[in-house]
């Protein structure tokens, strides 16, 4: 029983992260074409990412260059607890024990 609770959470989890990534991925091009600030989708994604940005951009404000390094690191992150957290979950989950 526990198997499919940490199969069921690693998918979850993984479909949540795929998600991020992919409002990451928005708010990135929307930053680069320039979206209408009062568009609701825009709102939406700045209100889901800049909370997740900010703790970044104070690490990373005083790195020369105009690049705003903060979505990289969170697609680095996400990617990372990708394969190492959820990978694990699911194959403890699985009974899969082969690299």
């Amino acid at each position: 029983m526990s198997d499919a609770i940490l199969v069921t959470v690693g998918t979850a989890l993984n479909m949540v992260l795929n998600a991020l990534q992919l409002l990451v991925f928005v708010s990135v091009m929307i930053n680069w074409v320039g979206g209408d600030p009062r568009n609701p989708i825009v709102t939406f994604i700045e209100r889901v990412t800049e909370p997740i940005y900010r703790p970044f951009r104070r690490i990373t404000r005083n790195w020369s260059g105009p690049f705003d390094w903060a979505p990289f690191i969170v697609l680095v992150l996400i990617i990372s607890i990708q394969r190492g957290i959820v990978v694990q979950m699911m194959r403890a989950g699985s009974g899969f024990d082969h690299p």
